[in-house]
């Protein structure tokens, strides 16, 4: 599986768990309760941008990195 193929995944998991969350601090009202759970979504969100951006530096990355087909650049020229 690629890098951006898990990203978008895991982003999607932990954003459709942080709505969850939102839904049920709504249901819970005002209170310490509520106030964790609202916390606890917006970790979440954080690291659902977090897991995408790792990714995208690791694509990168990769992309950077020669192949193990290609010959070095000394031996192309």
């Amino acid at each position: 599986m690629r890098h951006e193929e898990f990203a978008r995944r895991a982003e999607g998991r932990l954003e459709a768990e942080a709505d969850r969350l939102e839904g049920q601090a709504r249901e819970l009202g005002i209170g310490g309760g509520a106030a964790k759970t609202a916390a606890r979504a917006g970790e979440l969100r954080v690291a659902a941008l977090l897991v995408r951006e790792e990714a995208e530096e690791a694509g990168e990355a990769e992309e950077r990195r020669p192949t193990a087909d290609a010959p070095p650049l000394e031996a192309q020229t």
